[in-house]
């Protein structure tokens, strides 16, 4: 995936997509991520063979790594930018997919000894970084040498290699009796209202998959993903335990608060002189290599300090901490837009490189006791379901973010497309960025007391508790009537 996240804004651009379009497409793209929760119950209620993982990733990975050699074999362009995109969904899906299913194993492992929890956390974010760096390394030079398509051709393989690590027995799965199978769905009947989650996450990002395929209009793109929002939001409160329900909502609305301008600022950081004169002009190698393997290797850094120092903090003191100081960094980047560091002599360069390298290293310290949460936050034997479930409206949430950036660009007329001569796109794009920023800032400061007054290493769920549901307002509701 991060060939691909490389080689992907390349390719819009390349399609000549406008910078609100591109938006709307990359929030379409990563629904996958939000579909989560019905792939949790899918898998957990009707094994393949016998098992409940390795059959979906085998299947999802088959169907991913074809999509990827597609787009890496088919002569450029000779694919329409929509045919493109449901490769991009293809591909997401099978990284989704894989990644929910090898969540809800480690899960299992921090709900054995949640004292060691941090620590699995920390171990595969680790691999994950070190992954992205060795991709990282490469795509600056082959980007450069062969174009984006070579970049799909190279994230094909490793994709279809899933299959084979799979195969390998690494799941560590056992083979289950037609007794275990009709006790798990049992369990899950007995648990309706989290089931009807899972169908109203998919009903959900259906929604606004069709209303990407169907419609270019921002402001329609917005108002369908944030109607979706409002009733994830809704249904979500009511339905599961208050402690779950009031750390989902907090990462919901924060980032859908955080609204992505990451379709122009591409556009801004590697248009060439004849598109944006007064633009930094990254080239491929500086943009993808150099800012990459900085930011790969800081993430490291910030994952070594994370476990070494801040395992034992409260969640709401690690988070108001690294919100504060992102919001800081975050108004160099809006300076940055506005183009006042060339007045005052600082280099594009040199300010980006600096930037990247504080503001991935305090990410990951406002990342990781967030994953650690949503762990923490799985009742016992139902953890791909509620992982996903918590997993996918973190996502959805992005989704969100992505449409809302773009009806933003759109406002502000910022709506670079790569051609020639469009500084005047660019004009506006530090207001954009200023409101992404402010938003989310806020949006801490005023839903903090909706996470945990614990530590990261204390059990938020009592392993008595089995149901998702217990002790909501739904069961209240039901149970007085």
């Amino acid at each position: 995936m991060a060939f691909v996240g490389k080689a992907t804004p390349y390719m819009y651009k390349a399609y000549a997509v406008p910078a609100p379009q591109v938006q709307i497409y990359s929030g379409m793209t990563g629904l996958p991520w939000a579909m989560k929760p019905i792939i949790g119950l899918v898998s957990d209620m009707f094994p393949l063979f016998g098992y409940n993982k390795a059959p979906y990733m085998i299947l999802t990975s088959f169907m991913g790594g074809a999509a990827l050699l597609c787009l890496g074999i088919m002569p450029p362009f000779a694919l329409g930018v929509m045919m493109f995109v449901m490769c991009l969904l293809m591909s997401e899906a099978q990284t989704s997919t894989c990644d929910l299913l090898s969540e809800a194993k480690y899960a299992e492992k921090m709900k054995e000894s949640p004292a060691h929890g941090p620590k699995i956390v920390t171990f595969v974010w680790f691999g994950l970084t070190v992954g992205g760096l060795v991709a990282t390394l490469v795509s600056g030079p082959v980007l450069d040498q062969y174009g984006p398509h070579f970049m799909f051709m190279i994230g094909g393989l490793p994709a279809i290699a899933v299959v084979i690590i799979v195969m390998m027995g690494y799941m560590q799965e056992t083979c289950q009796t037609s007794e275990q199978i009709a006790a798990i769905r049992q369990r899950y009947y007995q648990q309706k209202e989290a089931c009807a989650l899972c169908l109203l996450m998919l009903i959900g990002t259906i929604c606004i998959i069709v209303t990407t395929i169907i419609s270019r209009d921002p402001l329609i793109n917005c108002i369908v993903a944030v109607i979706v929002a409002v009733v994830m939001l809704v249904a979500f409160s009511v339905v599961l335990n208050p402690v779950i329900a009031r750390a989902n909502a907090f990462a919901l609305i924060q980032t859908a608060l955080g609204f992505s301008t990451g379709g122009a600022s591409f556009y801004f950081y590697t248009d060439t002189p004849e598109q944006y004169p007064e633009g930094p002009h990254f080239s491929m190698f500086f943009y993808n290599s150099v800012l990459g393997v900085v930011g790969s290797l800081v993430s490291l850094l910030g994952i070594y300090c994370y476990q070494r120092y801040m395992t034992t903090w409260k969640y709401r003191d690690l988070i108001i901490a690294t919100n504060i100081v992102l919001s800081l960094f975050a108004a160099v980047d809006v300076m940055m837009f506005a183009r006042i560091n060339v007045q005052y002599g600082i280099p594009d360069h040199l300010l980006v490189l600096g930037l990247s390298c504080f503001e991935t290293l305090i990410f990951q310290w406002q990342w990781m006791p967030q994953v650690v949460i949503l762990s923490y936050l799985c009742p016992r034997g139902m953890e791909a379901t509620m992982y996903a479930l918590l997993a996918g409206c973190h996502n959805l949430g992005n989704t969100i973010s992505s449409n809302c950036g773009a009806l933003l660009l759109e406002y502000f007329e910022v709506q670079p497309s790569g051609v020639d001569g469009e500084s005047a796109q660019f004009e506006n794009l530090w207001k954009a960025a200023a409101i992404s920023t402010i938003l989310p800032f806020f949006a801490v400061m005023v839903l903090i007391q909706l996470l945990p007054d614990a530590r990261q290493n204390e059990r938020l769920v009592s392993d008595e508790v089995t149901e998702a549901t217990a002790g909501s307002l739904w069961k209240r509701w039901t149970s007085s009537d």
